[in-house]
């Protein structure tokens, strides 16, 4: 079809019958996927392919051997048994804090249950019991069976055993608080048990003297313990926390210090029972570590835990 435009100058062009059909369209596809006539596939000659999957293999072989080395460097100024960072360095800096169970919920601190409601309160239980199952003799074990029968020291332990674990009793832990009794829920008397966070290489300190230990435990501390004290937030939570038992009554005893992360370790334990807690009223407790160089800061929860206990 021919077309011509009137004035000064004319122009005439012709136009492809086959520009844009689907028949065109079609053959370039098929030409870029297989060009027989210039032996290319998918745009490129089997030389071109071949430079580029030897290109690709050895960039990606190098960045390979790359990661590798920079592992086997770091891999090799690790020590597998000693934290990087210790003592002052620290995160902790040789100032413990303490942990407790029952904690079901790592969102809440609030120990709330029915009194006698066995199937209320068994997550609670099931916490407990699970916590303590790592403690049973035939789960105290290491690879070579070497494990250090502590109950003859009362004091520390020879430097020669520290870098052996210290088997821990549950007996220590006395008979008030036991699963057939439901650690006391079932008689609205709860335990809760703590455990002091590990410290790599911390050593307990004995205070020196009578004029060194505070005053709100110079009538309960005993040598050669990390003491532990739970107060109420407030008066009225003081009064209504009532009596407090501790189980072991001295605390964490020194002999299973220090934490130099040894096979078969296990932190000591403490269970605290509230025998006359109130009932249908929220109490706000604070528990406390004392040693002469642990440093108790409620706000930094260094040396302290807090915790809400409620029982209906």
């Amino acid at each position: 079809m021919a077309s011509t435009v009137s004035g000064s100058t004319a122009f005439t062009f012709q136009a492809d019958p086959d520009t844009g059909t689907f028949k065109r369209r079609f053959g370039d596809v098929s030409n870029f996927f297989v060009d027989s006539e210039n032996g290319k596939v998918l745009g490129k000659t089997l030389q071109q392919w071949l430079f580029g999957a030897i290109f690709y293999i050895a960039f990606y072989c190098c960045i390979v051997a790359l990661m590798l080395a920079c592992g086997a460097v770091v891999y090799q100024t690790l020590d597998w048994n000693m934290p990087r960072l210790t003592a002052q360095n620290s995160i902790l800096q040789l100032n413990p804090s303490l942990g407790f169970r029952p904690l079901p919920d790592s969102s809440t601190t609030l120990i709330r249950f029915i009194k006698g409601n066995k199937r209320q309160y068994s997550i609670l239980q099931d916490n407990l019991e699970a916590y303590l199952l790592f403690y049973e003799n035939q789960n105290q074990v290491t690879d070579t069976g070497v494990m250090v029968d502590c109950k003859t020291y009362n004091k520390r332990r020879p430097q020669l055993e520290w870098d052996k674990a210290c088997r821990f009793e549950l007996q220590d832990l006395g008979r008030t608080c036991i699963k057939q009794q439901d650690f006391g829920m079932r008689y609205g008397q709860p335990c809760v048990l703590f455990k002091l966070n590990r410290v790599f290489d911390w050593h307990p300190e004995n205070y020196q003297n009578g004029s060194d230990i505070p005053s709100e435990i110079k009538d309960t501390y005993l040598p050669y313990y990390v003491h532990l004290k739970c107060f109420g937030v407030t008066p009225a939570d003081e009064d209504n926390m009532g009596r407090i038992e501790y189980n072991p009554a001295g605390g964490f005893h020194f002999k299973y210090f220090p934490f130099r992360n040894q096979q078969g370790y296990r932190s000591p334990l403490v269970f605290v029972r509230f025998p006359s807690v109130s009932m249908h009223i929220l109490v706000m407790i604070e528990c406390r570590a004392y040693a002469r160089n642990i440093r108790q800061n409620s706000v930094e929860r260094a040396g302290t835990v807090r915790f809400e206990l409620l029982v209906d």
